[in-house]
């Protein structure tokens, strides 16, 4: 059996040239171009929602920090309410009602009262949804600012869209009212004394 067998033409071997490099820059572009162009757009879109993240935090920091430093200065001024005699939790509940009519909603948790000598703490936990960070600042500032002698210890707000300063803002702050046995009467809801002093007292008999 006789094989036919010629040289490939010029004209031949240009074109199946021609088709060889279309095949391989089909190639590169399929294997090595398009799945390195999708990564790096995959980076540029991650680190787009990693900066705006990050601009949200810093906006939160910087507004966390403010309030903290408004609370401090309420603090170190003396501008703190006055300690009701025990038992002032009607009275108590009765301001933080009345001053969280200007919130949109909130709810308050009490915790078990406390005594250390003549000192009286009743710690509870408040949650609360403002229009604004700017109203929510002023609730905060008043609570500390009451009749009543009220000191926040921790404090947690999320803004309910992405702008702290024009969306509504939940509230989270967990505070003490302090009250004083000092002209005040005992009940049946009277803790009792954990002071060094009624502790040693009770060991040694008194």
């Amino acid at each position: 059996m006789k094989i036919m067998s010629r040289d490939f033409t010029t004209r031949e071997k240009i074109m199946l040239l021609v088709l060889t490099l279309i095949l391989l820059a089909a190639g590169y572009y399929a294997v090595i171009d398009q799945p390195i162009r999708t990564a790096i757009n995959e980076a540029k879109s991650q680190q787009d929602e990693l900066n705006t993240e990050l601009m949200l935090l810093q906006t939160k920091a910087a507004s966390l920090s403010r309030m903290q430093s408004e609370l401090d200065s309420i603090e170190q001024s003396g501008s703190l309410g006055k300690m009701g005699n025990y038992n002032n939790s009607k009275a108590e509940l009765d301001e933080l009602n009345q001053l969280l009519q200007d919130a949109n909603t909130y709810d308050i948790s009490f915790s078990d009262v406390t005594r250390d000598g003549d000192l009286i703490r009743r710690s509870f936990s408040l949650t609360f949804s403002a229009s604004d960070y700017d109203k929510a600042a002023d609730l905060v500032n008043r609570l500390c600012t009451g009749e009543w002698r009220c000191i926040v210890s921790d404090l947690r707000y999320v803004a309910a869209g992405d702008d702290l300063n024009t969306g509504s803002v939940n509230v989270g702050v967990t505070a003490t009212f302090y009250e004083t046995m000092q002209g005040g009467k005992a009940d049946s809801g009277l803790p009792a004394d954990t002071s060094a002093a009624a502790g040693a007292a009770s060991a040694n008999g008194y």
